[in-house]
């Protein structure tokens, strides 16, 4: 996210907040002394492709345009497909925070015209958290190269004579979840690669909302542009969504609790990672008795 900001826009760029995630961008960029136009509908709302048109034909001067792909503090997927064309009509650079929807669902990276598109081990990989995974354009590599200010643990460069050279990184390496990755890529081809993972992700996020329908539930976002890995419920009138997250807590299962503005309004339930479909029969088992 920072390494985005340092190596290739030097003023301004425009920062798309669905959430808590996006206003991290925000910050980000703000703290390198960028100048920044947000474009920040009401939560639970997806970043309109026709606004983002609007904004770039009045903000000519900006260089790049950031989007969080998935922003899991509102249980939201964005249009990428549809915005990263608006940017691509402006001759724009655009970066991808990919971090919760990486491996959970298609992102063609050069297809897309993505310049900057990052992820962690974390989320849909299923691997223990620690490993930073991107790519970088061409485009953002020649920026790189004359950017200033950008130090040394951020620099593209830095990473891409590496890269060349065979040697990985430029730093250790944190070796564990680069071995647990590779097992993982290794079970997701085995099982049919990616369109085997993506179908998983579906039906098992698909399982999961019929089964808080069916017990009196809702989603927060906008109908339509809800995740595909991790699902933002709205509390019951009864109970808020703290306490809908420790009475689960109490019963054996981990969920998530609201975040930011929505800690207590609503509770979250992920689909990332290892999940077997029985596990998600007993979750929804309890919760239905939990909210009762």
């Amino acid at each position: 996210m920072e390494a985005s900001v340092r190596n290739c826009v030097r003023k301004k760029m425009i920062c798309c907040i669905n959430g808590s995630f996006g206003e991290r961008f925000a910050e980000v960029a703000e703290s390198n002394g960028i100048s920044l136009v947000k474009l920040a509908p009401p939560l639970g709302e997806p970043i309109s492709p026709a606004i983002l048109d609007r904004m770039l034909s009045e903000n000519a001067d900006v260089e790049a345009v950031a989007l969080t792909h998935n922003e899991t503090s509102v249980g939201l997927i964005n249009p990428l497909k549809d915005l990263a064309a608006i940017v691509k009509k402006h001759e724009k650079l655009l970066f991808v925070d990919a971090v919760s929807s990486m491996g959970g669902t298609e992102i063609n990276v050069d297809e897309l015209g993505i310049d900057v598109c990052f992820s962690s081990s974390q989320k849909c990989f299923g691997v223990p958290p620690g490993l930073g995974m991107g790519s970088v354009s061409e485009r953002a590599l020649t920026l790189s190269t004359t950017a200033t200010n950008k130090g040394w643990y951020f620099d593209f460069k830095v990473w891409e004579e590496d890269q060349k050279k065979g040697h990985g990184t430029p730093v250790t390496s944190a070796i564990p979840q680069i071995a647990g990755l590779n097992t993982a890529l290794k079970m997701i081809q085995r099982n049919g690669g990616k369109k085997w993972y993506f179908e998983l992700y579906g039906e098992r996020n698909m399982k999961i909302r019929q089964g808080i329908e069916k017990i009196g539930l809702s989603t927060f976002p906008r109908k339509g542009s809800e995740s595909p890995t991790v699902n933002c419920i709205n509390a019951p009138k009864a109970m808020d969504g703290g306490t809908v997250y420790e009475r689960m807590r109490q019963n054996g299962f981990e969920l998530a609790e609201g975040y930011g503005p929505l800690k207590k309004k609503t509770f979250r339930i992920g689909n990332m990672g290892y999940i077997e479909m029985t596990d998600i029969d007993l979750m929804l088992k309890t919760l239905a008795s939990v909210i009762s």
